[in-house]
Formats: structure tokens, C-alpha cells, sequence
């Protein structure tokens, strides 16, 4: 079973938690049950839950129809179970919108105004592929073995050329075959599409600032994450995380010597979130440091701009960890 904990940014609910308060510690906000975490993806002002069993949870803000199908309905308070068309295999978010892949291989859109699951319309597509589907702000892509199909907007040319309002359908974005595609990391302008081999395949619309594509396509074994204006390279191979982009808010990876190995990080807005494991130390031990933008307390008790790594929890197990809108997201596995 998988406990989630939480803290950040909790105006609209979004944590789940029994109050509204913006936390800087980590607090249970989903006990463990019967269930397994498999994915939280974040919204503005909204959260989701896919479990192992293909069913959500979700709470926060629903006044666009994120979460809920009435309109009356503005705002869900804890976890709630999301009514979809099907079982979920993959769930994501963009600031006021949800999106589910189901099982029979369907996509289907709820929010931005919408109150009930639409579904968007792929291309005639090869059975017996994994799909998945990853979103950020106002974008959503859906990725089919080699190939990525996205809408949404596309001022910064981030899904087609030449650049224009909004792309209503799913249309291709690229297709780096004869390798598919292992995730495609988002950030608010911009996208870059990883393969199964760990390289930086495709890179569109307004990138980072010191980020070229012709520099990081090469390299194999890369993990790459992105905040809304900054993209994040982990190099497991030295151990190293390289980040692009703006650092107005310590957004950037602080350049600290690590004397322990990098177990795993991810990226919210505006702040990351890494894990370390000591091998030195007998038990083992991970610990979980913040860095960037902590202004709503989710990079830990100082507010604000996170110079260097905030140790924020330190665990016998390995957790897991997810990134939101000014959310941090800690997930415990117990037997």
C-alpha cells in the first residue's frame, strides 16, 4: 500500500489535506489503503491520483471542470473518486484541465471549461503500443511508440510550424523512430522528447536560455525534467545535474559537491525535488532536498528563493516523488 504526503501551495485544497493552509512540512494526505500510488499529476490549483488499479482520486479547484462533471460543484474537498469513460492507464494535467488514456487506448479531456470527459481524436494508430500522455500549462502530448501528437496552444511553435493561436486535435509533433519514445518532459513554452535509449531526440518551441539540442542529442543515459522556464539534465553516469534556463528564483541546480549518489529527482513549477541514497551508512537511508521558487512553503520552512539544496525528509525506504504547481509530493510504499 502507498501513503502520500504533501505540502506546498493549498489554497484551493489541492493537497488533500483537512484544511486549506499552505504547509512547509510534509503531511499525510493520503493514508495507505488498499491501493498503489502509480502516478500524481498536478494542476493550478488541482491534484490527481492514478492508482495501479486504473481507477483516480482527485481534489483541489473545479471551477472549470477539472475534477467533476456539475457545475455546480466548485471545489472538491479531500480525495474523491473521478467518475472516467474507462480504467486509466495514464493521467495528466495542464493548469485548469485533466487528461486520461484509457485502457482501450482513448483519450479523453475534462476542464478548461468543459464539465464532462470530451474525447480528442487520434490518428488511426497500431494496435499493441504503449500509450502515455504528459501536459504542462496549456499543452498535452500523447506519445505513441516513436511518434508524439500534441494540442493546444502553440505560440512558441511547441507543436507545429508556423506558429499560431491553439491546435484543437492532436496533431504530430515528431517522430523519432526506428527508437520510440520513453516520456517527453514539458515545461510551460517548450518540450523535449527522450528515448528508451536515455537521449534528447526531439526539443521544441521557446527553449531555455543556454539549451541547444545539437549539444545534448548525443549523450545516451540522460534523464532530462523541466519547470515552467528551465530544463534539468541528470547525468547518472557522473552524477550531476546541469540545468538550463531562468534562475531569477534558484530555479537552477545548485552546483554543490554531492559526496552521496543521486537516487532520483523530479521537477514542480518552479522547484525540484531530489532524492540521494547513502551506500556508506548501514541501514541505508534517502534523503529528499528542495531547491527554487519555495514561495508557498514547498521547498520547506524558509519561504521564498531556495538558495542551495533544503533537506525536507529522510527515509528507510526508497520513496517516490512528484512535482506540482508549488506542490511537493513524497510517496511512501509499506508492506
Amino acid at each position: 500500500m502507498s501513503c502520500v504526503y504533501a505540502f506546498g501551495s493549498n489554497g484551493r485544497g489541492q493537497l488533500g489535506l483537512t484544511h486549506e493552509k499552505d504547509t512547509d512540512t510534509p503531511q499525510l494526505s493520503l493514508p495507505g489503503g488498499d491501493g498503489t500510488v502509480k502516478k500524481i499529476a498536478c494542476g493550478g490549483n488541482h491534484s490527481v491520483i492514478l492508482m495501479n488499479n486504473g481507477t483516480l482520486v482527485g481534489c483541489g479547484d473545479n471551477r472549470r471542470g477539472e475534477l467533476y462533471g456539475g457545475r455546480t460543484v466548485q471545489q472538491v474537498r479531500g480525495w474523491t473518486p473521478i467518475e472516467v469513460p474507462a480504467s486509466v492507464v495514464d493521467v495528466a494535467c495542464g493548469w485548469d484541465t485533466t487528461v486520461i488514456v484509457d485502457a482501450d487506448g482513448h483519450v479523453w479531456q475534462q476542464g478548461g471549461g468543459c464539465y464532462g470527459f470530451e474525447q480528442r481524436q487520434l490518428p488511426l494508430l497500431p494496435n499493441n503500443e504503449r500509450i502515455a500522455v504528459y501536459g504542462c500549462f496549456e499543452n498535452f502530448v500523447v506519445v505513441h511508440g516513436p511518434r508524439v501528437y500534441g494540442w493546444g496552444s502553440n505560440t512558441k511553435c511547441q507543436l507545429q510550424r508556423p506558429k499560431c493561436r491553439s491546435i484543437a486535435e492532436p496533431t504530430l509533433v515528431c517522430d523519432i523512430g526506428p527508437m520510440a519514445v520513453d516520456y517527453v518532459a514539458m515545461g510551460k513554452d517548450f518540450m523535449a522528447v527522450v528515448d528508451k535509449s536515455g537521449r534528447i531526440a526531439h526539443a521544441s518551441g521557446r527553449l531555455p536560455a543556454g539549451f541547444h539540442l545539437e549539444q545534448q542529442d548525443a549523450p545516451h543515459g540522460l534523464v532530462a525534467k523541466c519547470m515552467w522556464t528551465s530544463i534539468h539534465v541528470w547525468d547518472r553516469d557522473h552524477n550531476a545535474v546541469k540545468s538550463f534556463g531562468r534562475g531569477t528564483h534558484s530555479q537552477l541546480f545548485p552546483q554543490e559537491s554531492l559526496d552521496v549518489r543521486i537516487a532520483d529527482f523530479a521537477t514542480g513549477s518552479e522547484h525540484g525535488i531530489l532524492i540521494t541514497a547513502s551506500q556508506e551508512e548501514k541501514p541505508h537511508y534517502y534523503l529528499i532536498y528542495c531547491w527554487g521558487w519555495g514561495e508557498h512553503g514547498n521547498c520547506g520552512p524558509q519561504k521564498g528563493s531556495q538558495p542551495g539544496l533544503q533537506l525536507v525528509g529522510r527515509y528507510s525506504s526508497k520513496p517516490r516523488v512528484f512535482g506540482g504547481c508549488a506542490t511537493t509530493w513524497i510517496v511512501l510504499q509499506h508492506p
